[in-house]
């Protein structure tokens, strides 16, 4: 690359995405996590800018850079950046926002809607476990309308998590069979689970082993549909998207990162 770099603080929600709309760089090194990573391509592609991302992780769940095989600590990651080698990936796409990891709606929306009303005291897995816990003290199933590629039906979920990449939540390994470049989201839909059968697979998602359960299913797809309850959340990438009904769709060859 050539010419001058410049440094951008964030001051507040949303800045990562104004700063990369008005930015025009021929590389943008994301320092952050999986939140201020959604930001910046969001950022990038309302722009219509295609410049390059590398990725430094220091958040709270660092899932993208799992996913690209970066080192979790700061300074491998940006030492390993200099080995990296451009990389086309797919991205997913829900009601207008672009995702990196994880959508979902259902259990892990509310997950997500309560944990980004915390501060963050705590990082990591350690503050999505606590959020799951206080969620699932209220939460149960509930019943969508849900169309795979045309296929529809009628069901009680528990949740349903649609993937680019297979981790979130600091490193649970959700949807095992996702992959960015494939041209597919993947998706594991949990049906109605109760308490103590949550409580009792929770364990299970860091191996993967949970898609084994009866009640738990995967799919691949190129567009999802759900649709439901007005009241609940659709989350990407953990940030808050908004309420049912949701769209989510593959993007494929979307976005250029650096990677190993």
């Amino acid at each position: 690359m050539t010419g001058t770099s410049t440094a951008s603080l964030t001051a507040r929600r949303g800045h990562a995405r104004e700063l990369a709309q008005t930015h025009d760089a021929e590389l943008v090194v994301v320092v952050g996590g999986d939140g201020t990573a959604h930001e910046v391509i969001n950022g990038l592609l309302a722009a219509g800018r295609r410049a390059p991302v590398g990725l430094v992780p220091v958040g709270t769940g660092c899932d993208f850079a799992r996913a690209l095989g970066l080192p979790r600590d700061a300074v491998a990651a940006a030492r390993a950046l200099a080995a990296c080698r451009p990389r086309e990936i797919d991205l997913g796409l829900v009601n207008g926002r672009y995702f990196l990891t994880i959508a979902g709606v259902g259990f892990d929306g509310e997950v997500a809607s309560r944990v980004n009303r915390w501060p963050k005291v705590v990082g990591g897995t350690a503050l999505y476990v606590a959020g799951i816990l206080a969620t699932l003290a209220t939460y149960t199933p509930v019943e969508v309308d849900l169309d795979v590629d045309g296929t529809r039906t009628r069901q009680r979920v528990f949740l349903i998590a649609v993937a680019n990449t297979a981790w979130n939540a600091g490193g649970m390994w959700l949807v095992p069979a996702a992959r960015p470049d494939d041209g597919f989201l993947d998706a594991v839909i949990a049906g109605a689970l109760g308490r103590w059968e949550t409580l009792a697979v929770l364990p299970r998602v860091f191996a993967g082993t949970h898609v084994h359960h009866g009640k738990v299913r995967q799919v691949r797809a190129r567009v999802i549909r759900v649709d439901g309850p007005r009241w609940l959340t659709v989350q990407a990438d953990g940030e808050l998207v908004g309420p049912l009904p949701a769209t989510f769709s593959v993007q494929p060859r979307a976005l250029t990162v650096l990677a190993p």
